[in-house]
């Protein structure tokens, strides 16, 4: 019989990189702020990375374009139009190793705009 262990995590270390500098636990201010300079017209980067310490990344583009994968990118999961909201809900879960519900939330139909 095979058993499956499943490891509850408290809190995994994230990180942001943005044009090649790297922060290590940013705050969600630090974040909200960056994710907001990326929807900047004239903004030199095209986007930022947010990754914990085993492997998974959330790459977030203009536009709202998200994709979430670990070292097999061919496996990622796409998302259009995520609010920045979401992607600060999004990475709260990274730091809880909650990659499935993230998975489920950029599934998930894009958020109309009223």
């Amino acid at each position: 019989m095979l058993f499956t262990e499943r490891r509850e995590v408290e809190h995994l270390t994230t990180y942001l990189k943005k044009e090649g500098v790297e922060f290590k636990d940013p705050s969600t201010g630090e974040v909200l702020s960056i994710l907001e300079e990326l929807e900047t017209p004239g903004t030199e980067y095209l986007n930022i990375t947010l990754h914990d310490d085993e492997g998974w990344k959330l790459d977030v583009y203009e536009n709202g374009f998200v994709e979430f994968y670990d070292d097999q990118y061919d496996k990622r999961v796409v998302g259009k139009l995520v609010t920045h909201e979401r992607v600060i809900q999004m990475w709260r879960m990274m730091q809880e190793g909650k990659r499935d519900q993230i998975k489920k939330l950029l599934k998930r139909k894009p958020e109309p705009n009223f």
